[in-house]
């Protein structure tokens, strides 16, 4: 029953509605969003290509067919300072923007996507999706005929994937980012799966409730806020919150093996992740743009988390620590009590809280090395981008069945020696002090122990003042909270990747097994209960075998592989770059650790292997000075770099041996972060203009130019390069040419 519920919950917050073209006008019709992006998406479409200036004028035209007056937002964008790398990212950025005037505007709403793609894949999803939504839900506003009383402006970013450039400029130089505004961003990590509100802004008390009373399927989890903290994901959120908007980040995550992936086409889009997000944003525009938005600024954060049927249950952050107190009383209540009534002694319980680190422990640790093994059994599967297999289900069932397999082994070997009830007790003792604890430090994680822990103590509580035939069936219900909240939130968790199994699904089972121990005494075989924890290793490894030989690997299902090659112009070596664990194809171009300090704008900074290269015949990055003057003890530069070959990113770095620099800026941006260089995007024809103060040290400033081309299409033209075979794809693949000038 308790797991007829868990995946009762699960599916309550699965997607599964499309409506048809047909729908009515003012509806959001996923088959009308799907148009548009099987008509744009057909290509990868990174800044700075001509691809990529096609889908612009593509989307611009389909909001002027709407009626809407849409306008470029050219400017410079510098990556927000939580995405800079070294050197420092910047562009020349092309955002698109229309507005819905509203009767009497309190503020806007923003329903914003971003249309750039990496270079591997058409970016169908990520962002397609979003984009595609926004349009439709431009059309739908349109078509309803009634304005809204705030302003509804579509703001369609450029350059996300490169460094939130176009989300940094907008929010830094263009009127409408200023102001009382509320945005809508919509994302994509995979290709299907429920549309999760993962984060807001905070305080967040009036967004999140509306989000939960508007939407009409608010999927939404505030443990993944504090996940997003500790996770190497981004979206255009980063550039929003600084400047003072409120943003509500949305995104679907299942099967991402296809993020960031040639796989990233319309025949992958699933409809009915589409449609949630469609009919959520038009119900939230007209939701917000109907509201006064200066009230949006006051009251308290909300912990949130789903209930079927539908119900998004929220309560302020402050009472979470209240309830992890409650939930802790509770518990030392139930023990107390089982104490009095002889069925445990003080002493066996404080052993078995302490024994009940182990399955803890050891279910953090094997679920941290669980993709590592994989990998080692099958090495093709260290080439997904998410860690997350075409076919991950059995592999995710062998995650919860690893878990339980600790459980019942440990429970095994102790429920003898320790005693059954003080097992439990001790147990249930930390789920209530990790619900206290996560209360403390980590409110919006605090529901998935504090409701299960409450719950199971009263449940214990009740159990004890009734008769023995009552007792089974109280405490059941006792653990529904932790069928609600712990088992969906174990399986909810296991698309971020087979890599983080151990941070949250496998502790989250193991918690609910050790919840669950006076009913799995209940039917506890008194012979050969060995058999029980044997049985349940046999069965996880046989999921992880199923799971790895169902697994394809093939030109429909390719893994991806990393590659980049470098040429120094002035010496005239070039070299092949790949990262420290390539695969089998990769591996004969990685040689020895890098040493030194390979052009940081090739391929980012980290652990490589390095082997020289056959010399191409590209032309180096030219640099042209425009204007040098010399003042006391500084001189002051303005450069022009360019690509001569075209590349749609060009570099500039300072070398510290012959100057110190006191300001650089490109295109009129200054770079900050790291005055010494910046790697520039979309330079256009004429290429860059940088501008540099440097501190006197010598007769000369040598100024290193790098251009890089990211497409995988232009590896096939490098000497000595032999192209994958067919199950791998070429990611993160970049081409530089770099040359020194002695100015």
């Amino acid at each position: 029953m308790l797991l007829l519920i868990a995946i009762g919950a699960i599916r309550d917050t699965t997607p599964t509605a499309v409506s048809p073209a047909d729908a009515p006008d003012r509806a959001f019709s996923a088959q009308r969003a799907f148009t548009q992006v099987e008509r744009f998406a057909v290509a990868p479409h990174p800044v700075g290509t001509a691809e990529h200036a096609r889908v612009r004028d593509y989307l611009i035209g389909e909001l002027r067919r709407l009626g809407l007056r849409p306008e470029v937002h050219e400017s410079v964008g510098v990556a927000p300072r939580g995405e800079q790398g070294e050197p420092v990212t910047a562009g020349r950025v092309f955002n698109i923007v229309a507005v819905i005037p509203g009767t009497a505007p309190t503020g806007r709403i923003f329903v914003t996507a971003h249309y750039d793609s990496v270079p591997e894949g058409p970016g169908a999803n990520d962002d397609g999706a979003g984009t595609a939504s926004a349009i439709e839900t431009a059309r739908a506003l349109l078509a309803d005929g009634t304005r809204l009383r705030n302003d509804v402006v579509f703001l369609i970013t450029d350059a996300e994937e490169t460094g939130l450039l176009g989300s940094e400029a907008f929010v830094r130089n263009h009127p409408l980012a200023q102001g009382r505004n509320v945005v809508l961003n919509n994302e994509a990590r995979g290709s299907k799966g429920p549309v999760l509100m993962f984060r807001s802004t905070e305080p967040n008390a009036s967004l999140i409730s509306t989000f939960g009373s508007a939407a009409p399927m608010p999927v939404a989890d505030s443990v993944y806020a504090e996940l997003m903290k500790l996770l190497n994901n981004d979206t255009d959120f980063t550039a929003f919150q600084p400047g003072g908007m409120a943003v509500l980040d949305s995104a679907y995550a299942n099967a991402g093996t296809l993020y960031h992936s040639v796989l990233d086409d319309p025949a992958h889009v699933d409809l009915a992740a589409l449609q949630q997000m469609g009919d959520n944003t038009l119900a939230l525009v007209r939701a917000f743009g109907g509201a006064d938005l200066a009230r949006l600024t006051t009251g308290n954060d909300l912990v949130y988390f789903n209930l079927p049927p539908g119900l998004l249950v929220r309560y302020p952050a402050w009472a979470v620590t209240p309830l992890g107190a409650v939930a802790l009383l509770a518990a030392l209540a139930l023990i107390f009590l089982a104490r009095r009534r002889g069925v445990v002694t003080l002493r066996r319980t404080l052993l078995g809280a302490a024994l009940a680190l182990i399955p803890i422990g050891l279910g953090v640790g094997a679920g941290v090395y669980f993709w590592d093994l994989l990998k080692m059994i099958r090495p093709e599967l260290g080439g997904t981008a998410t860690t997350t297999p075409y076919q991950p289900e059995l592999l995710w069932l062998a995650v919860l069945m690893l878990a339980g397999t600790i459980l019942v082994a440990w429970y095994a070997l102790l429920r003898r020696r320790v005693g059954t009830a003080e097992l439990a007790l001790g147990m249930l003792a930390w789920v209530a002090l990790i619900a206290l604890g996560l209360g403390i430090v980590s409110p919006g994680a605090s529901h998935l122990a504090a409701w299960p822990a409450l719950g199971a103590a009263l449940g214990g509580l009740a159990a004890l003042r009734r008769p023995p035939r009552w007792r089974v069936l109280i405490l059941a219900a006792g653990l529904v909270p932790g069928a609600l909240i712990l088992l969906p939130s174990a399986w909810n968790t296991l698309p971020t990747g087979l890599q983080y199994v151990g941070y949250a699904p496998m502790p989250l089972v193991i918690l609910f097994g050790g919840l669950l121990l006076p009913l799995i005494e209940t039917v506890w075989t008194r012979r050969r209960s060995p058999l029980i924890p044997l049985t349940a290793l046999v069965v996880s490894i046989a999921l992880i075998a199923a799971g790895l030989l169902v697994e394809p690997i093939d030109k429909e299902h390719p893994r991806r592989t990393s590659l980049a090659y470098g040429l120094d112009a002035d010496t005239g070596k070039a070299f092949w770059l790949t990262s420290k664990a390539p695969d089998q194809w990769a591996r004969r171009y990685g040689g020895a650790d890098m040493t030194g300090q390979p052009p940081a704008e090739l391929w980012g900074g980290g652990s490589k292997l390095l082997s020289p290269a056959k010399a191409a015949a590209l032309p180096a990055p030219s640099l042209r000075v425009l204007a040098d003057t010399t003042s006391q003890d500084e001189r002051t530069l303005r450069v022009r770099i360019h690509s001569e070959r075209g590349a749609n990113m060009v570099g500039l770095r300072v070398d510290g041996d012959t100057a110190t620099v006191r300001s650089l800026a490109v295109e009129g941006r200054s770079i900050t972060a790291d005055p010494a260089g910046f790697v520039f995007h979309a330079p256009g024809p004429g290429g860059a203009e940088a501008s540099l103060t440097v501190g006197v040290t010598g007769d000369k400033i040598r100024l290193r130019v790098t251009d890089v081309s990211p497409n995988p299409s232009e590896m096939s033209a490098l000497p000595g390069f032999i192209p994958p075979p067919d199950w791998l794809f070429l990611g993160d693949t970049k081409i530089s040419v770099t040359k020194a000038y002695d100015i």
